[in-house]
């Protein structure tokens, strides 16, 4: 049976490669994308993989998600993935106390507010098809080597959501999977193409992404690391 996915951020990065992966395995793939032409750009260069579509979407843009998933529905019956990988870090030079209250509001909104909302309006149909939600997210916990003020508080309930959802879609027996990935370093634009020990190219991400989605182990609830393992917050 043909599956239908949504990818966020997917004209570039870890998003562009999931994408190509879905597309290998057989699925329907929207890239969303805020850019109409990067959007059509990077479907040009993935039509040889698949059947592959152009949404355009701004998931900071709260307001046009319910719209949006309705035409998804309308359009797709057999819709049942939402990978949430659209994202922005903020300043991540900048001291924690640095940020204004504008450049915070616009990060969450990016990173959870529209996530949340995206998710929450795709539900009906996600529940029909026993579909799943996978949130692209990065580690909580600041250390002295990553601590992005904007980026780490924007994200955190990004992970929250992922586990309160996971219990509560357990609780009302709905047949849907939520979990989210920390691909861990990743060379892409988001960090200046940043390059080191334990950097990985977005394809293994992808790769690994894909691999979780397609391998039948129900992962509801959960914050899987890029090496398997369950992240651990007590």
């Amino acid at each position: 049976m043909t599956k239908t996915a949504l990818v966020t951020g997917a004209n570039k990065g870890i998003g562009y490669e999931i994408a190509k992966n879905l597309l290998q395995k057989g699925y329907t793939v929207l890239i969303g994308a805020r850019d109409v032409e990067r959007g059509e750009k990077a479907v040009a260069s993935l039509t040889s993989f698949g059947d592959v579509h152009l949404q355009t979407i701004d998931v900071s843009k709260v307001e046009e998600l319910p719209q949006i998933a309705r035409e998804i529905t309308e359009n797709y019956p057999d819709f049942s993935l939402l990978v949430n990988n659209a994202g922005i870090p903020g300043d991540m030079s900048k001291s924690a106390w640095d940020f204004s209250i504008s450049e915070l509001q616009e990060t969450h909104l990016t990173d959870f507010i529209g996530p949340y909302e995206l998710s929450r309006s795709l539900l009906p149909i996600l529940e029909k098809n026993k579909g799943q939600i996978l949130n692209i997210t990065i580690p909580i916990e600041p250390v002295s080597f990553f601590h992005p003020f904007a980026y780490m508080s924007a994200k955190a309930p990004l992970n929250i959501l992922t586990k309160t959802w996971g219990i509560e879609f357990k609780e009302q027996q709905l047949p849907i999977e939520i979990f989210a990935l920390m691909p861990g370093g990743v060379t892409t634009d988001l960090n200046n193409n940043l390059t080191g020990p334990g950097f990985k190219t977005p394809q293994v991400a992808a790769e690994i992404a894909v691999n979780l989605i397609t391998d039948n182990v129900n992962r509801s609830g959960q914050v899987v690391n890029f090496d398997g393992t369950i992240a651990n917050y007590d």
